[in-house]
């Protein structure tokens, strides 16, 4: 089983660039489910917080 990671954070990143890729609360049970959904992944993770995102 593959692992794969993406992220963005304040060491490799602008800010205005996470903000582009920031996710509300509110949607990320509607992208998890999407990534579940389409077979990219069976399981996964968002954190996202102001300083780092990750997949």
């Amino acid at each position: 089983m593959p692992i794969i990671v993406l992220g963005l954070s304040h060491h490799s990143s602008p800010v205005t660039v996470r903000e582009r890729f920031a996710f509300p609360e509110t949607a990320v049970p509607e992208a998890l489910d999407s990534l579940r959904k389409s077979g990219t992944a069976e399981e996964a993770v968002i954190l996202s917080t102001c300083n780092r995102l990750e997949i």
